[in-house]
């Protein structure tokens, strides 16, 4: 039995053979056709550009909000760990806070 392949090098060559077909047809469009084109792939960098900056502010907000979080967890838990220490350190010699009277 042989091996078939993934695949992928057909995805590879369609790509290629994308960007070569958009490279001769703009070598063979007209002057109006190719600024229009331009026109747009500079609006399109221009969006691409904006959504970036938008997404990095919210990424910044939320990782702001996750550390303060992050830290409020922590200090609850140091304060209920040094609350349960000291409530340990309160009780008798033998660990019991309370003694039995049934005998037991």
């Amino acid at each position: 039995m042989s091996a078939r392949p993934n695949g992928g090098g057909f995805v590879v060559g369609l790509l290629i053979g994308a960007a070569v077909g958009a490279a001769a047809a703009m070598l063979l469009a007209d002057e109006e056709t190719r600024d229009a084109v331009i026109g747009r792939a500079r609006e399109a960098s221009n969006q691409a550009v904006d959504a970036t900056g938008d997404l990095r502010d919210r990424v910044g907000e939320a990782t702001a909000a996750w550390q303060s979080n992050a830290a409020d967890l922590y200090e609850r838990g140091r304060t209920i760990l040094e609350q349960a220490r000291s409530a340990g350190n309160n009780q008798p010699e033998g660990g019991h806070s309370e003694q039995r009277t049934d005998g037991a």
